[in-house]
């Protein structure tokens, strides 16, 4: 009987450690805690783009943000909702208003392991991203 109790109590312990685990897949974390697949996918909504996993900072008051341990201002939160380098359907981000401007959005996806190019095509500057 005791054994018996013992294996019930066991796959319960093992129950409840999978769901726990399955409650929270992603792996964000802003200021230094961890935030919930919830919190993530609002922040997402806020900023009009996916979020990576990742550790950031973020200045709550304005809405600066980077990667943890990196001074350099990403950006703001919403910045992508203001056409600010959104993803364009042909996979591009931009316009954006220089070349300058362009060329700081791809080196902060080489940053990320990512190639880039920024470039001009006649009506804006752009950056094209890829693996």
């Amino acid at each position: 009987m005791h054994r018996h109790i013992r294996l019930i109590f066991s796959s319960l312990l093992l129950a409840v450690a999978a769901s726990s685990a399955a409650a929270q897949t992603r792996w964000v974390i802003v200021n230094g805690e961890r935030l919930s697949d919830a919190q993530v996918a609002r922040l997402a909504r806020i900023q009009c783009s996916e979020i990576p996993n990742g550790a950031y900072w973020l200045n709550e008051r304005s809405g600066a943000w980077d990667y943890a341990g990196n001074p350099q201002l990403q950006g703001h939160l919403g910045d992508l909702c203001r056409g600010a380098g959104g993803a364009n359907r042909d996979g591009t981000y931009g316009p954006f208003a220089t070349m300058g401007r362009a060329n700081q959005e791809a080196n902060a996806y080489r940053a990320r392991g990512l190639n880039a190019n920024a470039f001009h095509n006649g009506d804006g500057y752009y950056v094209w991203v890829w693996p």
